[in-house]
């Protein structure tokens, strides 16, 4: 009985150890509560297990991970599994979960590098992408692009990889290498290019010069499924390649391939007119206009074909199917003006009724010109006139309306608009001046012209003026005598009148007046060739020897004048050296035996031996002979020229340009041989210079040479890294900042350090700078800047706004740091508190004149973020017919038209490539 009563009690033990052992563990505990929506729970069961085993296996860290970020504490998940992966490094698993955790808190730069560590442990295709993606996104195609040739390398079939790195290599301007790589997916997949791949290849083949080859690409595309959209878009490629003839190939394969197409049609149209091969289109136009079969596009382009070919009558009633109001503005200007130009009298009336009446009403002076070449009578054009003088009419159209109160004989009317136009307060364009004149000129009326420019003048004084009136004069063939006449009558007369005078008179060719005027100044012209030396002129001498050099080049004297000029030209001032370049290439082009002299000329004084010229005279006759193609000998002479100046006089300079990016060898030579001679002072200029001409490598060994180690010569060694830079030495470069940053120096030094850290994309060693600046001057304005931009495209919010923040509050700036810090408050949920930088970034914006393209945009963002919504569709509008190619604004003109519920616009939008 006892040994029964044994074997229950061992029974009832084996049963209670095995209930223990039957026991949920933690880890499924937290997973029961984790299904049950209990977190709070999950997690404290997690966490106390984490306080009894600080290993945790991968598959706890992962749920202890999952918890925190249920429960809000991202920044707790994420160091978790950082500490787990110091120990467990090739758990795949945790660094997936780990690189989800970064891109919640938006750490860009420790997502890339755990993306990094997953393809290092397990190399996909989706990894791989996603790091072309990263890298694309910075535009760091210096990554990128190993990354996607690793793509190819790996899954040679995936036609993702080709296509974006040709257009990496499209952004870089590496035209062959976008063509190599497309080739090359073609060749692989045995299939022809997508549209977008077939752009970028005909697009790099034409910048290569290979035209043929574009056309041959994209006809060899059409043999497969063809989209209209891409085969528009080759056509423009090719004409705008400078290929008419290529792009008529195009169009005319693509008839033949495409002949219902509208659009094939429309650009077929316009390219035939391009290549002069109007008289093809018009037929092809009007019978499928007869056929109706032609969009509202097509119309405007006959009728606009129809006008230039001067059929009037055929574009007015094409122009006149399309609907009032749907007419373009640009069309009906097209087709009055050129009415104006070459039309009858009938057809003049008939384009004038076929005009919408809003485009006349706010085009009132092209009215009145057609009314006028239509021949009506003066008083139907009172009302058009009328309309015109009370309307607010650019500067184009008044002077065009004073011109047709002038052809009535309207004298008053016309010269009460060019004389209020004179006289606006703003400088008045030269133009209003010029047009008097000639108005005066065209009724002969040159006494009332000198009256009216008398009375002009009591109130203005400009030379455009004083030009005016003289050209009034100078400017009527047969009138020489009364322009003399005009002159003896006075007895003084200002230089600057006497000159405009001779320049009018040698333009229109009067020059017995411009002889008289000269001879007025002095009888005896300057002469400065008898002295091998010249003093200085003085200007009066200067200015006349310049005028007889004119009307000697004007007679045909042109050796005449070059002599003339040749003492003095180290005077001369732009204008006068501008003359001088001219009368030089007038020389040399002439006939043979001039050229002749004046090679002779600068053999004589540059030839071997050369005479001890000074350096001023040396230079001018270099500049000659560079100008007579005799280059050797003017680079020469300008070398010795500059043998003792200093390096960073105004002759260097000269001289430098002269010489250009890439030197000839000898003068490549003369460089390095100033460059070692140079002092500790001037070498770093010296240094910049055979940087700038090519010569990095030995920039570098000079300054590596004399470099006397950090802190020790700071001019040196910035020329030094600027060097390195250009031979792309990063890490030479690198560490050069890093031990001169080191140094105790000022904070303007650091800055510059920054800069080419910046440059050299070292962007951690120029944040440590700019670090190191705040802790100099913790208001500094720059290292602020910097680092709150570099943080807010690290995606480091809170940085972002604690450096912007602060720049903002001690330093005003442009709209851009406000509208940065507004978006860093908007993604954290700030959104009242984004809401005073954006505006501050509105009135920012609208204090400019003409804010370009890419401020608009971002004006319209904000509008946008603020619920402005009114202003952010018309901004939208505005923006996508200005660029209606453009994807990305599409697509959030799009989108907020949709979030309005605006959907017939979006669906318009979407369907409308942009509007001509």
């Amino acid at each position: 009985m006892a040994r029964y009563y044994l074997i229950g009690l061992i029974l009832s033990l084996a049963g209670i150890a095995l209930g223990y052992l039957l026991l949920p563990s933690m880890d499924t505990l937290a997973l029961i509560y984790l299904r049950d929506h209990d977190y709070g729970r999950a997690l404290e069961l997690m966490e106390g297990q984490l306080e009894e085993h600080t290993d945790l296996s991968p598959p706890s860290v992962l749920i202890l991970a999952n918890l925190y970020q249920l429960n809000g504490k991202v920044d707790q998940a994420i160091l978790v599994l950082e500490k787990h992966l110091v120990r467990y490094p090739r758990d795949l698993d945790g660094r997936k979960e780990l690189g989800k955790l970064y891109q919640y808190a938006q750490r860009e730069s420790d997502y890339l590098a755990n993306l990094e560590e997953i393809h290092r442990l397990q190399p996909s295709l989706e990894v791989l992408q996603q790091l072309s993606n990263l890298h694309d996104f910075s535009g760091n195609s210096e990554k990128q692009i190993p990354i996607l040739k690793e793509i190819i390398q790996r899954h040679p079939h995936h036609v993702g990889g080709y296509r974006d790195l040709a257009k990496v290599f499209m952004a870089e301007g590496e035209f062959q290498k976008v063509v190599d790589t497309l080739r090359d997916m073609k060749s692989r997949h045995r299939r022809e290019l997508d549209g977008k791949s077939l752009k970028m290849l005909v697009y790099s083949l034409l910048k290569l010069g290979h035209k043929e080859e574009a056309l041959d690409e994209a006809r060899s595309w059409l043999n497969g499924q063809v989209d209209e959209s891409t085969a528009e878009m080759i056509g423009e490629l090719l004409q705008q390649g400078e290929s008419a003839e290529l792009a008529w190939s195009w169009v005319e394969e693509l008839r033949r391939r495409l002949p219902t197409s509208d659009r094939v049609l429309i650009q077929w149209g316009r390219i035939a007119a391009i290549s002069g091969r109007q008289k093809l289109a018009l037929p092809l136009l009007s019978d499928r206009l007869r056929q109706k079969r032609l969009s509202a596009t097509g119309v405007a382009l006959l009728a606009e074909l129809s006008v230039k070919s001067n059929r009037f009558g055929q574009a007015i009633r094409v122009m006149t199917i399309l609907p009032e109001g749907e007419r373009p503005v640009w069309l009906q200007r097209l087709v009055g003006e050129q009415a104006v130009l070459s039309a009858g009298p009938f057809s003049s009336r008939l384009v004038l009724e076929s005009l919408d009446r809003p485009f006349l009403l706010g085009h009132p002076v092209l009215a009145a010109e057609l009314l006028l070449h239509a021949g009506v009578r003066a008083d139907e054009l009172n009302s058009w006139l009328e309309l015109g003088r009370k309307g607010e009419l650019e500067p184009e159209w008044r002077l065009r309306l004073a011109s047709l109160f002038l052809k009535l004989g309207r004298w008053r009317e016309g010269g009460e608009i060019l004389m209020a136009m004179a006289r606006e307060p703003q400088h008045p364009p030269p133009e209003v001046f010029r047009e008097l004149a000639r108005y005066f000129i065209q009724i002969d009326d040159t006494q009332g012209g000198l009256v009216f420019f008398d009375q002009v003048g009591q109130t203005i004084k400009t030379d455009a003026l004083a030009a005016a009136r003289i050209l009034l004069l100078a400017g009527v063939a047969g009138r020489q005598q009364d322009c003399i006449a005009w002159i003896q009558a006075r007895s003084q007369l200002a230089h600057a009148f006497l000159d405009d005078l001779v320049h009018r008179a040698l333009d229109s060719g009067q020059l017995v007046l411009a002889r008289e005027v000269l001879t007025r100044l002095d009888p005896l012209p300057p002469d400065f060739s008898t002295t091998s030396t010249p003093s200085p002129p003085t200007r009066e001498a200067l200015e006349r020897t310049i005028l007889w050099a004119r009307l000697n080049r004007a007679e045909g004297q042109t050796m005449t004048a070059l002599r003339r000029l040749q003492p003095v030209r180290r005077y001369l001032d732009a204008n006068g050296k501008n003359f001088y370049e001219e009368l030089v290439m007038a020389t040399w082009r002439d006939k043979q035996p001039v050229r002749q002299e004046v090679l002779a000329i600068l053999k004589e004084h540059l030839g071997p031996p050369a005479q001890q010229l000074p350096p001023d005279l040396r230079r001018e006759y270099g500049r000659l002979a560079l100008e007579v193609g005799e280059r050797n000998m003017g680079l020469r002479a300008f070398l010795d020229a500059a043998e003792t100046v200093a390096v960073d006089s105004p002759e260097m300079a000269q001289l430098l340009y002269i010489l250009g990016p890439r030197p000839d060898p000898f003068a490549m030579d003369w460089l390095l041989q100033r460059a070692r001679r140079a002092d500790d002072s001037s070498l770093p200029a010296w240094v910049t210079i055979l940087s700038g001409v090519g010569a990095a490598p030995q920039a570098v060994a000079l300054a590596e040479l004399r470099n006397r180690g950090p802190g020790q010569h700071p001019a040196l060694t910035e020329a030094l890294l600027r060097a390195l830079t250009s031979t792309k030495t990063t890490s030479r470069v690198e560490e050069l900042i890093v031990a001169e940053a080191a140094v105790p120096s000022s904070t303007s030094r650091l800055h510059s350090l920054a800069t080419i850290a910046e440059e050299n994309n070292l962007h951690k060693v120029a944040k440590n700078i700019y670090q190191n600046i705040i802790k100099l001057d913790p208001d500094d304005e720059k290292a602020l800047k910097r680092l709150g931009y570099m943080a807010f495209y690290s995606g480091e919010w809170e940085q972002v706004v604690a450096f912007l923040g602060r720049y903002l509050g001690h330093h005003d700036d442009n709209h851009e740091p406000y509208f940065y810090l507004a978006e860093v408050y908007r993604s954290l949920g700030m959104v009242e508190k984004a809401k005073p930088f954006y505006l501050k970034a509105l009135d920012k914006i609208a204090s400019l004149q003409h804010p370009p393209f890419s401020i608009r945009v971002t004006q319209t963002r904000i509008w946008e973020r603020i619920g402005r919504w009114s202003e952010a569709l018309k901004g939208y509008g505005a923006l996508m017919r200005e660029q209606p190619g453009d994807a990305k604004l599409k697509a959030d003109y799009v989108e907020l038209l949709l979030i309005r519920g605006m959907t017939r616009e979006a669906d318009q939008v979407l369907r409308l490539a942009g509007v001509r």
